[in-house]
């Protein structure tokens, strides 16, 4: 396998944009090729590099970083081992994902939970209950 195929293989999951945007970038470089093999790095832990770098250029508020700074921090990353990086073993943290949705789904799972629980418990009164007398007038043939 080539190392662009194996990018584009560590790519099939992302969804995120600039990463997507990212990955796009270093496919374009085909003088990487052999470095996009090494498989202690990975997309996920690139994505962590450069967002540590770019709070190192921060006030701690926010910062805006041009694109081809970032293109430059994710070239140095795959170019270097991560040792030399102070990076330990491939993250396997995921980027974040959009977590209003996530909250959104938890909560109307909760809600559903909460409302199966709810009828499951309540006992049915006696004034509730049907049986099948209370429809015999309604059902009375005439011929």
């Amino acid at each position: 396998m080539e190392g662009i195929e194996r990018l584009k293989l560590l790519a099939n999951d992302i969804k995120k944009q600039p990463i997507l945007k990212i990955v796009d970038y270093l496919v374009s470089r085909n003088d990487m090729n052999e470095k996009y093999l090494n498989e202690e790095k990975s997309l996920n832990q690139m994505f962590g590099f450069i967002t540590q770098q770019a709070r190192k250029k921060s006030n701690g508020d926010c910062v805006m970083i041009d694109d081809d700074t970032v293109f430059g921090w994710a070239i140095h990353y795959w170019d270097e081992p991560n040792d030399k990086l102070g990076l330990d073993k491939p993250s396997n943290i995921q980027p974040k994902k959009n977590s209003k949705e996530e909250k959104n789904k938890e909560t109307l799972d909760k809600v559903q939970k909460s409302k199966e629980e709810k009828i499951k418990s309540e006992p049915i009164s006696k004034e509730e209950e049907l049986t099948l007398l209370d429809f015999e007038e309604e059902t009375d043939v005439f011929i």
